[in-house]
C-alpha cells in the first residue's frame, strides 16, 4: 500500500512540475480570422413529398406515383443522376390534434429528395414545374460552390498567417519576438460555421440569369484559428 501511495504521489507531483514548467514558458496566444467571398456555382435543392389518406395502400400507391413524377421532371431537366438522391422514405399513421387530444386521421407517406444543379437558368422552370404537384414541398434552395473544400483550405491557411502576423505585431510592441508555435488549433465548426451556410451578401452587380428571379450574390467562407507562439525577449 505504501508503495502504491508513493508511486501516486510521485506521479502527481511530477505532473504538476511539468504543468508548472509549461505555464512558465513565455507565450502569446492570438486568434486569426480570414474570409473569402466567392460567387456560387451550385444550387442545392431539398424537397419533401408527402401524401395523406384514409387507406394506407392507396396512400402508398399515390405516393409512389408522385415520387416518380418528380424524378421524371428532374431527369427531363437534365439534373445529373449522381446529384439526385432520395432518402427518409417512410409511411405510418397520421395523427392530428383536436379538442385537446391527439386523434388518428388516416395514414401518411413521405420521401425526401435532394439534388444539385449548376445551371441556374433552370431555377424558374424547376420552381414552376414542382409547384404543379400538390404533394411537393420545397424545404430550401441553398447556394454552394463546387470547390468549397479547396476554398476552405486556402482560407484556413490565410487565417493562420494572419494569426502569426498578429502575434508578431503584438510581441514587437513589447520589444520582443515570437518563436516556434506551441499550439495551433482550428475553431470547431459549430462555433464559427466555416461551412457554406448561405450567408449571402447580395451585390447590385451580381450575375442574374435573365427572367430567373434569382440573384446568387456571394458566399462568405470564414475560418478561425487559434495559435500560441513562444514569446522571445529581444537581445539587448
Amino acid at each position: 500500500m505504501k508503495t502504491k501511495i508513493a508511486s501516486l504521489l510521485f506521479f502527481l507531483f511530477g505532473s504538476l512540475s511539468l504543468y508548472a514548467a509549461e505555464i512558465t514558458i513565455p507565450q502569446i496566444t492570438v486568434h486569426g480570422t480570414a474570409v473569402k467571398k466567392v460567387t456560387p456555382d451550385t444550387m442545392n435543392w431539398y424537397l419533401t413529398i408527402q401524401n395523406k389518406g384514409k387507406n394506407l395502400s392507396a396512400v402508398a400507391q399515390d405516393h409512389t406515383k408522385n415520387v416518380q413524377a418528380v424524378i421524371a421532371i428532374l431527369k427531363n431537366l437534365k439534373v445529373p443522376e449522381d446529384k439526385l438522391q432520395t432518402a427518409n422514405m417512410r409511411f405510418g399513421e397520421n395523427w392530428t390534434y383536436r379538442n385537446n387530444s391527439s386523434v388518428k386521421d388516416g395514414y401518411l407517406a413521405t420521401t425526401s429528395i435532394q439534388f444539385d444543379i449548376t445551371d441556374f437558368t433552370k431555377y424558374n422552370t424547376l420552381w414552376l414545374e414542382l409547384s404543379k404537384n400538390n404533394s411537393v414541398s420545397i424545404n430550401g434552395v441553398y447556394y454552394d460552390h463546387s470547390k468549397r473544400i479547396e476554398f476552405q483550405n486556402e482560407t484556413r491557411k490565410e487565417a493562420l498567417l494572419i494569426a502569426k502576423e498578429k502575434a508578431k505585431a503584438l510581441a514587437e510592441t513589447l520589444g520582443s519576438n515570437i518563436g516556434e508555435p506551441l499550439l495551433i488549433e482550428e475553431d470547431a465548426p459549430g462555433r464559427n460555421s466555416p461551412h457554406l451556410t448561405n450567408r449571402i451578401e447580395f451585390k447590385t452587380n451580381s450575375y442574374e440569369p435573365s427572367g430567373s428571379g434569382i440573384a446568387p450574390g456571394q458566399i462568405s467562407i470564414k475560418m478561425h484559428v487559434n495559435a500560441t507562439f513562444r514569446l522571445v525577449s529581444a537581445k539587448k
